[in-house]
């Protein structure tokens, strides 16, 4: 029987589930059951493709739509668990958070309730940390708050007090069953933060409905307040005047904040009736009646918003706005706007010494490998020649130098460290990876290129990677998917430039004419008459070539069949993450001399993939690519693969639909030679599924380009304009 028991409701939470289960699964305690609650989502169809990944270590329960407490009940009601933990769909865990939670209960059995920090959420009243204490008078005055999904409450105790109330009215559940569980037991709380809860989700804050719903609270647990509320016993009515005067304060604040002047009015009003001395609702009601430009000096009153939080919002609307109160000046919110204007400033001055020592726009590309460069390349090479621009290049990663990353393509002047590159300012500063990447502490405009489309490793959506996407001013997306996924997942806002559906330059060679088909089989010393394969498998200890590669590449070429041989650069990496490690280099040293073998280490695929008349891989971008050419593809089965790089259900689906799939490799070798009799068979859907993964290729570089000037605020020169296509023209004009 598991020690805990984690429950997570779901409504059409989709993209979204696969972090919070990461998360959940990539803690250092292991004794947990994980039983996940759909509420009745319309994305049923999704939700199961996303939760295939998970099938045999979760229970999934399907009930019509009643609500996250009716789903949370029935998580209750199946759990073995001793403790109970909660998660929703667009949350995520720490790896530590069980560990240290279960410490301290057993620490202090006693506990009622343990909730712990949130990132990005300051201190709180409780922060103190500590044995468990009295909580009920705080809670129900709403001088802290506590966060659903950092929260831990032992079985029994759900047991004794009852489960969330499910009547939807009370819209605010969890609130409500934080009152009953702390008239009877102390709260614990542990104030490091040990989960990340991303704003924004699939609900917006229904104002109105939330702080109504506080009065049925209040209300309803009355009775309780006499009980184990020590200011209420000293003077009931105070008791009851204070806490109305709050929610009536706050409630008019969030109101005028949405611009409901007159609704803000009338709660400022009765705010005044609980107490008529107090001034800042007196200017808060004053300020209802000002012209909309006075708004702005009103809003600047947030300093002087209560002292104590306003009363929860539901879990899934938390934002980070709620815990106003503060026990150091460190967390004031009046020192972060202070720090955050006196940091502006100091920007400002740089920005302004470098305008006057810079004459040119400095450009800095940060490279995570060399297939980086491959991706930035075809901007690159447009815009080098423009005499305004300056270009410099580094690299992060700890396998290449910035030297060893750049010098396949003869960039060799301007190479940096990473150390070098964070100390210096530049204007645009462009990257292809959010994890490998330099930080600049100086103001600069900040680029990302996706360096694929295979949705490995959750980023089709990951939201664990919120705060790094954030602090970038555009991302070029290449697909409508990919985009869509992070509008839903409040990644970024629904933008033509921030969120910029660009396309993938990368490939606009496959299909633009501009390869040399006949140079690079000559450069190859391939025979234009004899079938050419390429093999291309991603790099991970799991991929095909740690399994049956070798024995693929024999085959082919034992078929009379040309073959390239086409890894990843991370394949080279001998580290245990990269390859396994396995001295790949050496190890394929052996087809040095082969006749029909070639073992290629140029980062940039595409001339490869153009003179290939076949594709051998597992899963991988290059696979994806592959498909703008319309030629037999052939994917070998590694279900080990797809768990270790955590690949999405729908990229696993649309590359086999398009592919044979096989598993050993004499079965790959005849699957290949039949294609090759047949290359028109799965023609449709290869196709198809590079109109859905590539946008406009052939001109996905003229729509990066356009955003590259736009950023830096120049006009592009004419040779740029004359091969901006039109739509890239219509995205920056559209922008401003």
């Amino acid at each position: 029987m598991p020690h805990i028991t984690v429950v997570i409701p779901v409504f059409n939470a989709s993209p979204l589930i696969g972090a919070a289960l990461r998360s959940v699964f990539g803690q250092t305690y292991r004794d947990f059951e994980v039983i996940v609650i759909d509420d009745g989502s319309d994305d049923e169809t999704e939700l199961v493709a996303a939760l295939h990944e998970w099938a045999g270590r979760i229970v999934y329960i399907r009930q019509p739509n009643a609500g996250p407490a009716r789903a949370r009940n029935v998580g209750i009601t199946r759990a073995s668990g001793q403790l109970i933990a909660f998660l929703d769909a667009d949350d995520e865990w720490l790896p530590e958070k069980l560990e240290k939670q279960v410490a301290y209960f057993d620490h202090h059995p006693e506990t009622g309730l343990l909730h712990t920090g949130l990132i990005g959420d300051g201190l709180q009243a409780s922060s103190l940390g500590g044995p468990p204490r009295p909580a009920f008078c705080d809670l129900f005055h709403t001088r802290f708050f506590v966060n659903t999904l950092t929260v831990m409450i032992p079985a029994a105790v759900l047991q004794e007090v009852g489960d969330f109330d499910e009547r939807r009215e009370i819209h605010i559940e969890d609130w409500d069953l934080w009152l009953r569980i702390a008239a009877r037991h102390p709260f614990g709380y542990l104030p490091e933060p040990l989960a990340f809860h991303r704003p924004g989700g699939y609900m917006s804050r229904q104002i109105d409905r939330t702080y109504a719903s506080q009065l049925l609270v209040m209300e309803k647990n009355h009775s309780l307040c006499g009980e184990a509320c020590t200011a209420h016993r000293l003077s009931p009515a105070q008791c009851d005047r204070e806490r109305r005067y709050v929610l009536h304060r706050d409630w008019g604040y969030d109101r005028l904040q949405t611009g409901n002047r007159r609704g803000a009015r009338e709660q400022f009003r009765l705010a005044l009736g609980y107490s008529p001395t107090d001034p800042r609702a007196a200017v808060l009601y004053a300020a209802t009646f000002a012209r909309p430009h006075w708004l702005s000096f009103v809003r600047q009153l947030s300093s002087t918003r209560p002292l104590t939080a306003s009363a929860p919002p539901p879990a899934a609307t938390q934002t980070p706005d709620h815990g106003r109160q503060r026990i150091s000046l460190v967390h004031d919110t009046i020192y972060r706007r202070l720090r955050r204007r006196a940091i502006s400033r100091l920007h400002d001055i740089d920005d302004g010494i470098f305008a006057l020592r810079q004459g040119r726009k400095r450009i800095l590309f940060d490279a995570a490998s060399p297939m980086s460069l491959a991706v930035f390349r075809p901007l690159y090479e447009r815009v080098r020649r423009d005499s305004r621009l300056e270009f410099w290049f580094t690299a992060l990663g700890k396998v290449w130098t910035p030297q060893q990353v750049f010098e396949w393509t003869g960039v060799r002047e301007n190479v940096i460290s990473s150390s070098t590159a964070s100390r210096m300012k530049v204007h645009l500063y462009i990257n292809t990876d959010f994890w490998d990447m330099t930080w600049l502490p100086r103001r600069a405009r900040r680029m990302h290129l996706f360096h694929g489309v295979a949705g490995k490793y959750g980023l089709d959506a990951p939201v664990d990677l919120a705060p790094t996407i954030a602090t970038f001013d555009a991302l070029l997306f290449a697909n409508a998917d990919r985009r869509r996924r992070y509008i839903e997942a409040c990644l970024v806002p629904d933008d033509r430039i921030k969120a910029a559906l660009v396309g993938y330059p990368k490939v606009d060679c496959l299909v633009d004419g501009s390869l040399d088909t006949s140079q690079i089989r000559h450069r190859l010393g391939l025979a234009a008459r004899c079938p050419t394969v390429i093999y291309a498998p991603t790099w991970s200890p799991s991929s095909s070539l740690n399994g049956p590669g070798e024995e693929i590449v024999d085959r082919l070429a034992a078929e009379g069949l040309q073959v390239i041989v086409k890894l990843h650069d991370r394949s080279y990496d001998r580290g245990q993450r990269g390859s396994g490690g396995v001295d790949w280099a050496t190890r394929l040293a052996k087809y040095d001399s082969h006749p029909r073998v070639r073992v290629v280490r140029e980062a940039d695929s595409s001339p490869f993939l153009a003179v290939a008349d076949a594709m051998v891989s597992d899963h991988s971008s290059i696979a994806f690519e592959y498909m703008l050419l319309d030629r037999p593809l052939v994917v070998i089965d590694r279900p080990e693969l797809l768990t270790a790089a955590a690949i999405s259900p729908d990229k696993i689906r649309r590359l086999r639909s398009a592919a044979d799939v096989t598993v050993t490799a004499a079965a790959t070798a005849r699957a290949i030679v039949q294609g090759l009799s047949n290359p028109r068979c799965r023609s449709a859907e290869r196709q198809q599924v590079a109109r859905e993964l590539f946008y406009r290729p052939g001109t996905a570089a003229d729509r990066a380009v356009a955003l590259l000037y736009h950023l830096l605020e120049l006009p592009a020169p004419v040779q740029a304009q004359a091969g901006l296509s039109t739509d890239a023209i219509e995205t920056v004009a559209a922008a401003g």
